[in-house]
């Protein structure tokens, strides 16, 4: 016992030693190495032709980039893409570490010449020093709408910044860079929740849209969806689509998990001859997927969206959306089609991770709490949809979602003339 206790005393130690190591390494590198690197790349002239996109997430380029890419293509900047694929979990630990330290240095000598610089997410490589008059920091916010609380505006003690000690939120801040947030709303509330999240100043959150979502005004997009679904899925035949896109729980990212709450035998049962249920999940969670249970007892009228659709595709093939706290929702108000919001652990998820409006304030209803509920309403459809109801959320908070968001945005970072009267340097 005496040997045992032992071991795991050096255990713990060693826990201890690593953890404080980590600390130190990062506080180094972030605070003393890469600013000092960015000061050096500094010393150059900006690259008026050089437009940067970067992302930590291990994946193509996301989809608020691709347009933007294509018209700064076209227009003959020079456009380098920087992806956490790079360092993906699928190398050897060493090559990885390798890999992350060359993406690190890559991306601030970038970052210390370009002319504009696009983020879809959170960045903290960005905040390690304020860019360069003349550098444009431009935050296309993956999300539509203002759903899940974030960045400083996040009440949790569990996530974000509220995760975060006074100490490290002064050590380390968030979102310090940007020059402007595209959003999806012209509303002073919604506005005001961004800039609560970035801790950012009005002057730089405008509703110039969000590029991806000008794919569901394209009639042939639509109409393309509907068929590659049907092809990917032909079993569906006849019926109609429900879209089941949830969002993840957990307290973090790296805890967070799907629940799944459904019981796929018994709504097959009630809604087969009816539906066909296609599930799509949250890009955290797309690797777990649909579990075998729900695959072998929802045979035939449950199909798994997350990893052959993007969720442009799923949301126009779908004749009714099911979700809860994902900002998906907002995006599925453009096609004016009939949302259910099963939300049976509203109180949990709300302390937890906290919404910026009251939920009734969110969505259209009906709310849902249970699986008999869910198929009732499935049932009676034509009895409460209310398309007006929809509407009025989707003008308030999809205003700028247009069909024009890319244009808009493009002509705003390059093409608006500067307070001095020329473009913007």
């Amino acid at each position: 016992m005496a040997a045992k206790g032992k071991v795991e005393l050096k255990n713990k130690l060693a826990k201890k030693l690593a953890a404080r190591l980590k600390k130190t390494v990062k506080y180094v590198g972030y605070k003393w190495l890469l600013p000092v690197v960015y000061r050096w790349h500094s010393r150059k002239p900006i690259n008026d032709r050089l437009v940067v996109f970067a992302d930590l997430r291990d994946r193509d380029m996301p989809d608020n980039f691709l347009s933007l890419y294509e018209l700064c293509e076209r227009d003959g900047y020079q456009c380098e893409v920087l992806s956490g694929r790079s360092f993906s979990n699928k190398l050897p630990n060493w090559q990885r570490r390798k890999a992350k330290l060359r993406f690190h240095f890559q991306f601030i000598k970038l970052y210390a010449q370009c002319r504009t610089l696009f983020l879809v997410e959170h960045f903290p490589l960005s905040d390690i020093a304020k860019p360069r008059p003349g550098t444009q920091v431009v935050q296309l916010w993956h999300g539509c709408g203002l759903m899940k609380r974030m960045g400083y505006a996040v009440t949790s003690e569990a996530w974000g910044a509220g995760a975060m000690s006074e100490r490290e939120k002064k050590r380390y801040p968030m979102h310090t860079a940007y020059t402007l947030a595209s959003i999806s709303s012209a509303g002073e509330r919604e506005i005001a929740g961004y800039c609560e999240a970035f801790h950012s100043s009005p002057q730089i959150v405008k509703p110039l849209g969000v590029p991806r979502t000008d794919i569901y005004f394209d009639d042939g997009f639509r109409k393309r969806a509907e068929e590659k679904v049907r092809l990917l899925f032909p079993e569906i035949g006849g019926r109609k689509v429900i879209l089941y896109a949830p969002t993840f729980r957990g307290k973090s990212i790296a805890k967070s998990y799907i629940k799944y709450d459904l019981n796929f035998k018994r709504l097959k049962e009630c809604l087969s001859d009816r539906y066909a249920l296609i599930t799509k999940f949250h890009p955290l969670m797309a690797k777990s997927g649909l579990p075998e249970s729900g695959r072998l007892q929802g045979r035939g009228f449950v199909f798994d969206g997350t990893e052959l659709l993007t969720p442009e595709e799923a949301l126009c093939a779908a004749d009714i959306l099911v979700t809860d706290y994902s900002s998906i929702i907002f995006e599925y108000y453009l096609l004016e089609r009939p949302v259910i919001s099963y939300i049976y652990d509203i109180d949990k998820y709300d302390e937890d991770r906290g919404l910026f409006f009251p939920y009734d304030q969110l969505a259209p209803g009906p709310y849902v709490f249970d699986q008999e509920e869910l198929t009732e309403k499935l049932l009676t459809v034509e009895e409460w949809f209310d398309v007006e109801r929809v509407r009025a959320l989707k003008n308030r908070f999809m205003s700028a979602c247009d069909g024009h968001s890319t244009q808009r945005i493009y002509d705003y970072v390059f093409h608006r003339p500067s307070e001095k009267g020329g473009k913007p340097s």
